[in-house]
């Protein structure tokens, strides 16, 4: 019992310490600052994927057969971006409160003005 007690505060500890330093680092006047960390845990998470795999096709196809493995790569996939997602939605929000009316990365930034159009 006190071992899940420590595991769970530990677990807080950690998900305050992400949402501190995200929102510290999305606050920043550029968006790269607020992108580092879901883009770290994404590569993070895409190669733990890549390295378990062939482990998961051998055990697994001999059980479960193909479908067991790649469903369950594709559920440790889902599970290990979990804290992608976390400090993703933190940036998503903390961007949209400064007031920020696009905050998603691939979309120019508010201070663009995409209304002009150049012609030739």
């Amino acid at each position: 019992m006190a071992a899940i007690v420590l595991s769970a505060v530990l677990i807080a500890i950690v998900a305050f310490g992400l949402w501190y330093f995200e929102r510290f680092l999305a606050r920043k006047p550029g968006r790269n600052a607020g992108l580092i960390m879901p883009i770290a845990f994404f590569i993070i998470s895409v190669l733990a994927i890549v390295q378990s795999a062939p482990t998961v096709f051998s055990q697994m196809t001999a059980t479960s057969g193909m479908l067991g493995a790649i469903l369950t790569l594709f559920f440790s996939f889902v599970i290990i971006n979990l804290p992608t997602l976390w400090v993703y939605v933190i940036y998503y929000r903390t961007r949209r409160k400064m007031g920020e009316t696009r905050p998603w990365p691939f979309h120019p930034g508010t201070d663009d003005d995409d209304t002009q159009h150049h012609s030739s």
